[in-house]
């Protein structure tokens, strides 16, 4: 009999209720909680959409989408027994599991804001994912405003049996700051993987509407309109070349901030990044690590000085 591949989903997110926040945080934040509404329309064409979920935080405030249903017309309501039970019927063994629209609560200016949250979110996965740890693999979102308090909540999510992490993507400082020292080595000390998933971080709770916020809602626009030159062209730079150097970026922080190099034992993962772009990258960073920008011993560049001594 043949052996059976150990199958892994990566990219799966898990969804919260909607009112998670509102109850879990500190009382003096709960009146910017991040929430979610959901509401009812009549379809707007026939066999339309009828139920829809408007998020309610800052950055994304109103952004509306169609709710999530199973095959069978029910809701997906987040639930592990469901989500094992899915698993099960696509041949799955195991699943890395993310935030969900939470991800856009979890990184922002506002440390104790975005800790909170962080907070809240893994008590809840610890409270009710826990018996299917030995399937789901919940990474736990950390910000990394305050970078002690980063690494307690390491800490404390390690001991809860989480043994994966979420940073974000777009983080306050770049990766190769020594100021996040601790952060690897806590990683490496409490034996959890890092990972980053894509369109997390950079939100400034004093803007109305997030970088992320205005990138998808152009996203959408471009696919309401017609087709032409113009919209193929920013399309396609879009996707093959703007949607590449956040995930570059990181990548090479890490490893031209010798981070990967210091804490070998650490696998760090990025998600819903596509990956056509890895090969080409990787070639660019040994050919600068090599040869730089192409020069040799016996050729120079720069400007000439006549004024200089003889």
């Amino acid at each position: 009999m043949a052996e059976k591949d150990f199958v892994v989903s990566a990219d799966g997110h898990i969804v919260e209720p909607t009112d998670l926040f509102l109850t879990r945080l500190p009382k003096h934040l709960r009146d910017r909680a991040f929430w979610e509404e959901d509401f009812e329309i009549e379809p707007l064409v026939e066999g339309g959409v009828r139920d829809f979920r408007r998020l309610r935080t800052p950055g994304f405030e109103g952004w509306t989408v169609s709710r999530y249903r199973h095959f069978d017309g029910s809701p997906n309501t987040g639930d592990p027994e469901r989500i094992v039970e899915d698993m099960d019927l696509d041949g799955i063994d195991a699943q890395l599991l993310h935030p969900n629209r939470s991800l856009f609560a979890l990184y922002s200016d506002d440390h104790e804001l975005s800790m909170a949250h962080a907070r809240a979110y893994n008590d809840y996965i610890i409270e009710r994912f826990t018996p299917y740890f030995g399937r789901i693999v919940p990474t736990a979102p950390i910000p990394i405003t305050v970078v002690g308090e980063a690494v307690a909540e390491i800490e404390r999510v390690a001991a809860g049996g989480f043994r994966a992490i979420l940073l974000p993507a777009m983080a306050p400082q770049p990766y190769y700051s020594t100021d996040y020292e601790p952060i690897w080595a806590a990683a490496r000390a409490n034996g959890v993987h890092v990972f980053f998933h894509c369109a997390t971080g950079g939100v400034k709770v004093s803007e109305e509407k997030s970088p992320t916020l205005l990138a998808v809602m152009g996203m959408a626009e471009e696919l309401n309109r017609p087709m032409d030159s113009r919209l193929a062209s920013k399309r396609m730079m879009t996707q093959c070349v703007y949607n590449t150097i956040n995930p570059g970026q990181v990548i090479i922080e890490l490893v031209a901030g010798g981070v990967a190099e210091r804490y070998p034992e650490l696998h760090f993962g990025l998600i819903e990044f596509n990956a056509h772009w890895l090969v080409s990258l990787v070639g660019a960073m040994d050919k600068c690590w090599v040869t730089g920008i192409g020069q040799d011993a016996d050729w120079w560049l720069g400007y000439w000085d006549d004024t200089r001594p003889a």
